[in-house]
């Protein structure tokens, strides 16, 4: 007979390993396989079974934090009218909330103790979770409003919204979107729009609905490509009188559930969302343990 290696008898063993769990219970993990139903995906049973997420000294996890960039972006004053249309919008804070540099151990830690079934942190003692509470104390968006669903736009859809809501030439705005490679627009697009519409144009509202989804989008709203903003969410500045009246509270956290929800899987490699908001979460967890 052939001899058998020692790979292979580690192999095999771990294999069994993981068809009991999935017959009785995962060691280590839940007793119960009825509830966390992905829990075969979840990063935690790869952690349980000698697969860390990182190469080395460095977390594979990366975390979208573009609270530095965003700080650079930001100007010593905005022109009074579109200063206004901030403070009424309730987004204001968020130029103000995130933090420059994260942590990312800690976020990394708690994202394998999420859980995507029960929305909530699996802690020793129990279960946490971010709550709209928490965002609107932290953050102080509008927790009352409407609810808003998004849906995707294509380039040339995008294009075209550029050319009614942000002031922008057709054939100027699709390069872009093209270049993005779908309904998109570069954070540094909307910036350098901005910058035109408010400084030279005098064209205040496209100023205002620029800087808005460029702010949204470098923070609650941030993915992972670090550049990019999502079209999609510019039908929400259509008004700039109501733009108060969404939730945005509710659209921060269910980004938010999402991004974890995601990252909590194995297989996932960067987390996106704002990251200023979970790791301050997670900061005051800590404390409490």
């Amino acid at each position: 007979m052939p001899p058998v290696h020692q790979e292979q008898v580690e192999e095999q063993v771990e294999e069994q390993a993981e068809q009991q769990a999935v017959q009785q219970a995962w060691p280590g993990g839940p007793i119960d396989t009825s509830l966390l139903t992905r829990y075969e995906h979840h990063v935690a049973r790869h952690v349980w079974f000698g697969q860390e997420r990182v190469e080395g000294d460095k977390i594979e996890l990366r975390i979208v934090s573009l609270g530095r960039k965003l700080a650079d972006r930001i100007p010593d004053h905005h022109p009074q009218v579109i200063q206004g249309w901030l403070n009424i919008s309730g987004l204001c804070w968020l130029e103000r909330t995130s933090l420059k540099f994260t942590d990312p151990q800690l976020i990394s830690a708690f994202v394998e103790r999420w859980h995507p079934e029960t929305s909530s942190f699996h802690m020793p003692f129990g279960e946490m979770t971010i709550t709209l509470d928490d965002v609107a104390c932290l953050l102080h968006l509008p927790v009352r409003g409407q609810f808003y669903t998004p849906v995707s736009v294509s380039q040339e859809q995008a294009a075209e919204l550029a050319v009614e809501l942000l002031g922008e030439e057709y054939e100027f705005a699709l390069r872009e979107t093209v270049a993005q490679r779908g309904g998109y627009f570069s954070q540094q697009w909307l910036y350098e729009s901005y910058n035109r519409n408010a400084n030279f144009y005098g064209k205040y509202d496209c100023a205002a609905r620029a800087w808005m989804l460029m702010l949204v989008g470098s923070t609650i709203l941030a993915d992972k490509s670090y550049t990019r903003v999502d079209a999609k969410w510019l039908l929400l500045f259509s008004d700039l009188s109501a733009v108060h009246t969404y939730s945005w509270a509710s659209i921060a956290l269910v980004c938010l559930y999402d991004n974890l929800n995601d990252a909590s899987m194995f297989s996932t490699r960067a987390l996106a969302g704002y990251a200023t908001l979970l790791q301050v979460c997670d900061t005051h967890y800590k404390d409490i343990i």
